[in-house]
Parts: C-alpha cells; sequence; structure tokens
C-alpha cells in the first residue's frame, strides 16, 4: 500500500567547501537565503547533485532538515508542489537506505544504526532553527572527532511550525479580533476618553462625577482585559501551543512512519531477491511485506531512536512517543511497555533541555504522556536552571489561564527544577549524590529497588521549585509536593504519623539531572571562543541558595541587553555543548569514554564518572546520577531487568496511594465505579 504525501519539506545538510559548480543549481535558495557564504548549506533531495554527493560532502553523519509544511495561519495554507512531494517521499528513502545498510554491516564491533532527532522550542522562527541544527551538523561531523567515529548514525533537525513574536503582529491580532471583544475595547476607550473630558471640565466634585469615574474605571477595567488577550495573542505561546500540538507532532509522526514503513520495504524487497536467485525463499510468498515485518520486530539489531528536545520541543517529542507507542503496540498500557515502538525503531535517550512540560508530570501518580516516555527510552536527561525566566515567568504566567492548577507551584513547569545547594559549599556541585551511590550500590547481590531503599539521598528530595525565606525548611522540594498530594486523597495522613509513608522511588528517579543555575564558562561557538574569561552563561552565577526577586530583576535585564540566555545558555558554554551533543549522539558509556581516554589503560567507568564529577564541581553544575545509570553505566548490569524491577517498584507504590482506602472513597463519593483487584 501506498503512503500518502508526506506533509513535510526534506533537505539536506552539505558542507559549502565541497560543493562542485554542477552542485550550486541545487541549494535551496528559499530556506537557505542569505546563507552563500555558511559553512554549511542546504541542497534538494531530488537533485541529481544529492545523489552523488561524497561522503566528505555530506558529513560521516548523514544530517536532514525536515520543516512542517503547517503555516502560522490556517489561511495561507498552501498546497505544495508535486516536487516537493517527491522530494520529501525521496528523503525517506535515502535515510531508510542508509540506516537499512547500516543495520546489515557485518562485524561484531558494528554498534546498532540510529537516528537522533533535534527538536527546537517555542517563539523559534526558520532561521534560528535552522542555524541551530546547522550548528549540530558541523558540530557532530568536523568539530568533535569522538562523536562520528562510527559512521552509524543519523540527524534529522526537525521544525514544526512555531513563529517568533513580533510588534508588527499588531495589526494582524487586531484584525483578527472578534466582532463583540473588538467592539468592547473600543467603546471603553473611546467612552473613557469622553468621560474623561467632562470629569475634567464639567462635573468635577459632584455626585454626577463621582458616578462617572466610576463608569470610567468600568470600561477602562473592561479595556484592559480585552488588550491583555491580544498581548497574550501576540506572545504567541498558545498558538506556538497548538500548532506544536496539533500540527508539529502528527507531522513528525508521520514521517517517523514512512521511514519505519521504507524500512519494512526494503527488507521485503530483499527477501524478493533471495527468492528470485533462489536463495532461501520467504516462506509468505504471497505477502514479503508481513514477513519483512516479523523479521524486523524479532531482529536483535533495531535503529536506536533518540530525541533532543529544548523548551516546548520537549512536549512535541513526549506526545510524538506516546503517539507511536499507541499506534504500533497494543501493550502500550501495560506496567512495563517495551522500548520497541514500530516495526524498526527502539528508543534509546531523551534529552531536554529546559522543557516546557508540566511539573505535575514527575510528581503525580496519574499516567501521562513523560511519564509514559520515560518508561520507555533507556537513557532520559534533563538539563534546567533555577533562573529560567522564559519557564518561570512567560510560561507560568501564560499557562496560569489554562493549565488546571489550584496552586502556584502546580503551575511551574519541568525546566525551573533546580538542585538544593548552601551557600558557597563545593559540596554542592558535581555529582552531588555520587557518595551515597559508591555507598550503597556496592553490595553484592543485592537489587536495585533495595539499593535505592538504603539510600537516604532520594530525587525528589533534592529538587525544588521555590525558597521561602520566611520558613524553617525553606526549600518547597518535590518531595513536599508529591506530599502534599497525598495529603489531598488521604485527609488524616499528616496527623498520623504511622501512615506517613514518603515514596521511595517515583517516576523522577528515571532522569539523571544538570541543573546548571551557577554554570559558569566561556561562551563558545564554532567560529571560537567568544570570551576571554568565564562568565554566568545563564544566570549571574553568584552561588546562592535560591534566586530571590532582585536576581530576576538582574536576569531581566541581562536578558534584554544579551547578557545572558536565561532559556537556551546550554548551547552557548563550551562544556554543556560538548556534554549535550556527546550524550545525544554516544549515550552516558560513550560520554564517559571520551572522558577517560588514556589509551595506555583500559576504560574504568568510575574513574571517568569521577572526572565528570569533578568537571562539574569545577564549572558550577550540579547533577544528580539516576540510580539506573549508575547501575547499568557504572556497574555494568542489565538495563532490562533492572528498569523493569524500578516500573514495579514506582508502579507498586503509585497503587498503594491510590487504592488507599481514603482515596477509594473519594473515587466512590464522586460518581466513579471502583473495581478493586
Amino acid at each position: 500500500m501506498a503512503n500518502k504525501p508526506l506533509p513535510v519539506i526534506l533537505r539536506k545538510f552539505v558542507f559549502r567547501d565541497t560543493l562542485l559548480p554542477h552542485d550550486v543549481p541545487y541549494l535551496d535558495q528559499d530556506i537557505d537565503r542569505g546563507q552563500d557564504s555558511a559553512a554549511v548549506r542546504l541542497i534538494k533531495i531530488g537533485s541529481a547533485a544529492s545523489q552523488t554527493l561524497k561522503p566528505e560532502n555530506q558529513g560521516k553523519i548523514p544530517g536532514y532538515f525536515v520543516m512542517s509544511t503547517a503555516p502560522p495561519n490556517v489561511e495561507e495554507t498552501k498546497e505544495l508542489q508535486e516536487s516537493e512531494w517527491q522530494d520529501a517521499a525521496q528523503g525517506v528513502q535515502e535515510i531508510a537506505r542508509h540506516l537499512y545498510d547500516i543495520c546489515h554491516q557485518s562485524g561484531e564491533d558494528i554498534p546498532n544504526a540510529e537516528l537522533m532527532i533535534a527538536v527546537h522550542g517555542y517563539n523559534s522562527s526558520r532561521s534560528s532553527v535552522r542555524d541551530w541544527y546547522k550548528t549540530i551538523f558541523q558540530y557532530i561531523n568536523r568539530h568533535d572527532p569522538a562523536i562520528p567515529g562510527h559512521g552509524n548514525q543519523v540527524f534529522i533537525g526537525y521544525r514544526w511550525p512555531s513563529e517568533s513574536i513580533e510588534v508588527q503582529r499588531l495589526g494582524e491580532a487586531l484584525r483578527s479580533l472578534p466582532p463583540l471583544p473588538r467592539d468592547l475595547m473600543l467603546t471603553g476607550w473611546f467612552g473613557a476618553l469622553f468621560l474623561i473630558f467632562f470629569e475634567l471640565t464639567t462635573f468635577r466634585d459632584t455626585v454626577a462625577g463621582v458616578a462617572i469615574a466610576f463608569l470610567l474605571t468600568l470600561l477602562l477595567g473592561l479595556s484592559t482585559i480585552i488588550a491583555t488577550l491580544i498581548i497574550l495573542r501576540m506572545v504567541v505561546y498558545f498558538r506556538d501551543l497548538y500548532r506544536a500540538q496539533n500540527f508539529g507532532v502528527l507531522d513528525l509522526v508521520e514521517l517517523l512512519r514512512q521511514i519505519d514503513r521504507a524500512m519494512v520495504n526494503l527488507k521485503a524487497d530483499e527477501l524478493n531477491q533471495q527468492q528470485t536467485h533462489g536463495d532461501e525463499p520467504c516462506p509468505d510468498q504471497e505477502n514479503p511485506c508481513d514477513e519483512a515485518t516479523k523479521i524486523w520486530q524479532q531482529a536483535q539489531r533495531k535503529i536506536k531512536l533518540s530525541f533532543l528536545g529544548h523548551s516546548m520541543g520537549g512536549f512535541v517529542v513526549t506526545n510524538v512517543v506516546r503517539i507511536l507507542s499507541d499506534v504500533f503496540d497494543s501493550r502500550s498500557i501495560d506496567h512495563q511497555p517495551p522500548v520497541d515502538v514500530g516495526s524498526v525503531f527502539q528508543l534509546e535517550r531523551l534529552i531536554l533541555t529546559s522543557p516546557d512540560i508540566p511539573i505535575l508530570t514527575i510528581v503525580s501518580s496519574r499516567t501521562n504522556f513523560l511519564s509514559s516516555s520515560l518508561r520507555r527510552f533507556a537513557e532520559s536527561y534533563l538539563f534546567s536552571n533555577e533562573g529560567d525566566l522564559a519557564l518561570r515567568v512567560a510560561s507560568a504566567t501564560a499557562n496560569y489561564f489554562a493549565f488546571p492548577s489550584s496552586s502556584q507551584e502546580m503551575g511551574y513547569r519541568l525546566g525551573n527544577v533546580a538542585l538544593k545547594s548552601s551557600h558557597g559549599d563545593p559540596r554542592d556541585y558535581g555529582i552531588i549524590n555520587l557518595s551515597e551511590l559508591d555507598g550503597h550500590f556496592l553490595y553484592d547481590g543485592s537489587s536495585i529497588a533495595e539499593a535505592v531503599a538504603r539510600n537516604p539521598s532520594q530525587a525528589m528530595d533534592h529538587l525544588f521549585l521555590t525558597y521561602n525565606r520566611f520558613r524553617s525548611s525553606g526549600y518547597n522540594t518535590l518531595a513536599k509536593l508529591w506530599q502534599k498530594r497525598i495529603v489531598a486523597s488521604q485527609p488524616d495522613f499528616e496527623n498520623n504519623p504511622t501512615e506517613q509513608k514518603q515514596s521511595i522511588m517515583t517516576i523522577a528517579d528515571l532522569f539523571t539531572y544538570f541543573d546548571c543555575t551557577d554554570y559558569k564558562d566561556v561562551t563558545w561557538s564554532l567560529q571560537g571562543q567568544s570570551d576571554l574569561k568565564p562568565k554566568g552563561l545563564l544566570t549571574r552565577a553568584n552561588r546562592k541558595k535560591a534566586l530571590g526577586w532582585w536576581d530576576y530583576f538582574w536576569l531581566m535585564v541581562d536578558g534584554m541587553l544579551g547578557k545572558r540566555d536565561v532559556h537556551g545558555g546550554y548551547f552557548q558554554g563550551k562544556f554543556t555543548q560538548e556534554m549535550i551533543y556527546r550524550i545525544a549522539f554516544l549515550g552516558f558509556t560513550g560520554y564517559l569514554k571520551t572522558l577517560d581516554d588514556d589509551p595506555t589503560m583500559a576504560f574504568d567507568a568510575h574513574v571517568a564518572l569521577s572526572k565528570l564529577h569533578m568537571r562539574c564541581q569545577e564549572l558550577g553544575i550540579q547533577s544528580f546520577l539516576s540510580p539506573i545509570r549508575y547501575r547499568v553505566n557504572i556497574q555494568g548490569q542489565n538495563i532490562s531487568d533492572n528498569k523493569q524491577e524500578l516500573l514495579e517498584v514506582i508502579d507498586q507504590e503509585s497503587t498503594e496511594i491510590l487504592q488507599s482506602d481514603k482515596m477509594m472513597a473519594i473515587l466512590k463519593n464522586e460518581g466513579f465505579e471502583v473495581i478493586e483487584k
């Protein structure tokens, strides 16, 4: 069955200095406009030039720019030309062929094929997204020799239809305002001006003047409400969220579905050729695609699928994974969902930087899109910082209108979490739970659940959202939020110490955290080091217990002056760029091997981890290492067994909370039909 047309524009990244004169006419002149001198260019997939590119032109890790064709406004929808449909289909075939050839390379040392997809965040113009993906392509192919060593990967930079905040959009916002609020706003403004005139000239110090003043206040208030709606539209947050959820997610799902199908078709073609030449005939001669699907589903060497999601891109990624799981896997409602999605993919790494995802997703026992994703990935990482004003102010304020929360804390986003610290204590930096992991995970024969239970250092106890200087407890940790949720469901919980049970493990334990609030480093790009002196890249890096309002004010000033990027500074520092891209393309063990690179010594994961700890400590980064990472990547144990055991304990503890007598009574009183098993 033929695939439906793919609703994306697909281009290939190439290095400009390796292009030949006959390649130039096929370079993209729309998306890549004004990039004649750029080191990396975009070339059309369907061109003859793109089919004859040498490896040095396209890089050892081929890269593709994929852009959803959904427009910023529905009125601007345009039908793609037939050539674009063909280019997209041919691009899918090219990606599938490259991955397929890697999968069929012989040799024990040949790693699995990998597809790495980067997804940008909110308020991102097409040119800024294009430039970021070009930077990644150039970084992994020419700057960092450790990444493209095996040549087993393909990189995709995916752009969903985001738009940037621009003052010029005010006219569009006013034109699209519905008649009733538009007329109310205009009536309020003109009525207010008229009443001000009479108030100042005729009715001062009279009863009529007081009445006019009251009416004036009412009209101004009404106009202000409508003006606030216009401002909310101009910050494009809700518009971007709608486009991300309804266009960006679905178009990326369709791209992956078609790559999956193309891989199956390639295997079916191979089976047909074997049948034609008399080699091991296909058992199902009538439908080789069915047999090819079975072979892929049972294959040991699947394609590892990894994602790097920034800001709202994290929301896109986790929803894509949820849909892929629901579409492909009838066991997605199981308590131990497999890592496989589709016929050919296996979820590998999830890297989120300042994710615009509700904090509820890791402090709730309810099933949600992030929880579903974390259960399936082999590795999960979260980069955040306390001074992220884009999330702490802009996103939290916008979601105040839409997110169903009755408390301030639940309105924050996952990218707002930070790790607790003491003023000026160097022990607060580096991998802060390293000594506990070394001490409690070395018991022979103990399960990961037992090791975590012995460990007094839990992720939820260290992660916090806000800090109250007038309370003895100070930090408002995620553990406290978790406990509040239990108290809400069990009113007697707080007053009955015998019933108080802090959840030992939660879904938060699947993340490895990097808090970059106090990160100091040189600003670095592919063009070279910009600053000779290290500085705070996301905040002023004053190493405080917690940031106060005065700190946020100066961060706002610094942001307006362009001194630091509180939301995306991770991609400006030399160390964090290296760490993020190496983890994304090499995995945690691969990254540690680049740190412990003495050729005269055998690789020692403990030594490499200590080097990472000392480097983070030196640069002011706090990290909390997931127990899974320590057990698997440092102690070398099997990930499937340990992860399944951890998930079983998490589910068991969540079930105990949900099935408590108090919770059951509440659900029954609210009209739910409760079936106890």
